[in-house]
């Protein structure tokens, strides 16, 4: 009885040590959270948007945010979420990085915030559920989607949704609590929101009822979880089904066949190599094929030495502990779901070298989150958890010192690996420079003329086109700015971004006129004017140097195209866009007793020139 008494007295007290200790790990872990969006506000605020950020903006401008707006299709996503971030926005002004950045840290702090959330429900308020969110929040893996804003529109959300997702699901296995089940529900529909591959998370949510929530023969397992979760799976089919559905009739699919060989080959890439040294810190070093977007590139003796760091975490725990396989095969299950997506996809455009591109890995960093707990944390309320074996197959230990420096190291090394990729969106992103001189000079301008042509490919590749047009980029900045056919002060963007005044690159010009200081003398009967050559097909400006006697409307014929425009009084220029085939100018069109000389007419390309007057 006093042996009794005394436990009931040290029960008080030993709740509220654990408590004291609950509440400690949760707050390190918000300190560590809070970290993070630290260090990713300093990698996103210096950033600039990249490519396909500026077609969703466009697309955005001058939309109603209506269902139909939110659930068209971008590049075979259906992302209403993406799209709503984008209107927003496009919304509050002029290509809004701010904003931007700012919704995107906003997104990650949810996300973060739910690792935490999920991995204290999975395993508990204990220091050692630690690891896996600090190895989640310093990975390499998450941070290329969160640098390029369309990607993070897609993906920091379902790595909030998985989290959310999961958890909510850990809860409904142990209590079979219908709400719990609508969270589970309503968490992987928001990753819906956001993006496809919110789909992966169904398999894990029914790989870990089989393999933790039911015990014995597969064919057990399944009656078992079919018998106490059948509301689940039936929400779950069809929701799925509802989802593909809609997905598959809505979506033009980008899937094509692969062959064995590429199969093999992107397996190499994405998972022997990119997810593999990522998982231990890495890649260390990084490809800008494209800058500012860089795939990894690992040293060789770097992957090899993180396969053997691998091997050696996944048999250290396999011989200590029972369970810890079906961890590993429940990443294992995700990547190959990755894989699987990526090489029906991409991968027959892009070749092997896609699978180095961690944006198809980036949820793969809260697979791995969740398989180190399952693997080495007892799991709270199921069946079947990882647990230490009684006679353990290796005998020695290796000390928790020495496990929280190798986490630490772990740590460090994605943060030195993530800051290193981080460099070149900061530093390399030509569309950064491009667009804020762009904006100056469009500002200090005014009213101008421009001639649309296409941006540099270092700002947007030529293979977008026609999507790398300047008329398309400038509309984000100015709603002053034209592009007519007919100009006398025509503009032109130079490689970096600034407006200068046009120069023609002659291709052909008009042959000598016959009279003196005068050149080819046209009154209003008009004049067909010669050119030394033929310009091929094509769409050209014309650039016609002239002298007037009065202003006066005027028509100029070329190739296929007629342009009816004005003349000034005075030595002026005249600029006029025409298409197709033709060795002569007709210029017809004055006002009776109205007479020009022109001097010359250049036919070519507009370059960019001096600043303007």
């Amino acid at each position: 009885m006093l042996k009794l008494g005394s436990m009931v007295r040290r029960r008080p007290g030993d709740a509220a040590r654990t408590s004291d200790s609950a509440q400690l790990v949760v707050g390190a872990g918000l300190l560590m959270v809070v970290a993070q969006l630290v260090f990713r506000a300093w990698a996103l605020y210096p950033s600039w948007f990249y490519l396909d950020d500026y077609n969703l903006l466009i697309d955005a401008q001058g939309q109603r945010l209506d269902l139909g707006y939110l659930l068209s299709p971008y590049n075979s996503h259906l992302m209403p979420g993406g799209r709503l971030v984008a209107w927003l926005v496009a919304d509050s002004g002029q290509l809004n990085w701010t904003l931007a950045a700012t919704l995107m840290l906003v997104l990650q702090a949810f996300a973060s915030a739910a690792a935490l959330w999920m991995l204290v429900t999975l395993f508990g308020a204990r220091w050692a559920t630690l690891a896996p969110l600090a190895l989640y929040l310093s990975s390499a893996i998450t941070i290329p989607a969160m640098m390029w804003w369309t990607a993070g529109l897609n993906q920091v959300f379902l790595q909030c949704a998985f989290f959310l997702a999961v958890g909510a699901w850990a809860h409904y296995l142990r209590s079979r609590n219908a709400w719990w089940l609508l969270g589970t529900t309503l968490a992987v529909w928001l990753g819906l929101f956001f993006y496809v591959k919110a789909l992966l998370i169904f398999p894990v949510l029914v790989y870990l009822a089989l393999a933790y929530f039911a015990s014995g023969s597969l064919r057990n397992r399944l009656t078992t979880v079919v018998r106490l979760y059948w509301p689940a799976a039936l929400l779950g089919a069809v929701s799925v089904a509802a989802y593909l559905g809609y997905y598959l009739h809505t979506v033009q699919q980008p899937f094509t066949e692969a062959s064995a060989k590429l199969v093999a080959q992107i397996a190499n890439t994405m998972v022997g190599t990119a997810f593999v040294t990522a998982a231990v810190g890495g890649p260390w070093s990084w490809q800008a094929t494209a800058p500012p977007n860089a795939f990894a590139a690992p040293p060789a003796f770097a992957v090899h030495l993180s396969w053997v760091a691998l091997v050696l975490v996944v048999l250290y725990g396999a011989l200590r502990r029972h369970g810890t396989l079906r961890a590993w095969g429940l990443l294992g299950v995700y990547l190959a779901g990755l894989l699987a997506l990526l090489v029906n996809s991409r991968a027959p455009v892009y070749g092997s070298i896609i699978g180095l591109e961690y944006r198809y890995l980036t949820d793969a960093a809260c697979a791995l989150a969740l398989c180190i707990g399952l693997a080495f944390l007892p799991l709270r309320g199921a069946v079947e958890p990882s647990r230490p074996r009684s006679d353990p197959l290796l005998r020695p230990r290796v000390p928790g010192a020495a496990v929280v420096v190798m986490v630490l190291a772990t740590c460090l090394s994605g943060v030195i690996s993530t800051t290193r990729y981080v460099d070149y969106w900061h530093n390399e992103n030509a569309s950064d420079l491009y667009m804020h001189n762009l904006a100056a000079d469009l500002r200090a301008e005014g009213s101008v003329d421009l001639a649309d042509q296409s941006v540099p490919d270092a700002v947007i590749p030529g293979i977008f086109a026609p999507d790398n047009s300047v008329r398309r980029v400038v509309s984000l900045l100015s709603d002053r700015a034209s592009f007519p056919v007919a100009s006398p002060r025509l503009a032109t963007v130079a490689d970096n971004g600034s407006i200068r005044q046009a120069l023609i690159q002659p291709g052909v010009v008009s042959k000598r006129g016959p009279k003196t200081d005068c050149g080819w003398f046209v009154t209003d009967a008009g004049r067909t004017i010669p050119l030394t050559g033929k310009a091929f097909y094509w769409e050209w400006w014309i650039r016609i140097a002239y002298l007037s006697s009065a202003n006066s409307p005027v028509v100029v014929t070329a190739g296929s195209s007629r342009v009816e425009t004005r003349v000034d009084a005075g030595l002026n220029n005249l600029y006029v866009k025409v298409r197709g085939i033709f060795d002569s100018v007709r210029v017809d069109g004055l006002r009776p007793g109205v007479t020009m000389c022109v001097d010359t007419i250049e036919v070519g390309q507009p370059v960019p020139g001096r600043t303007l007057p």
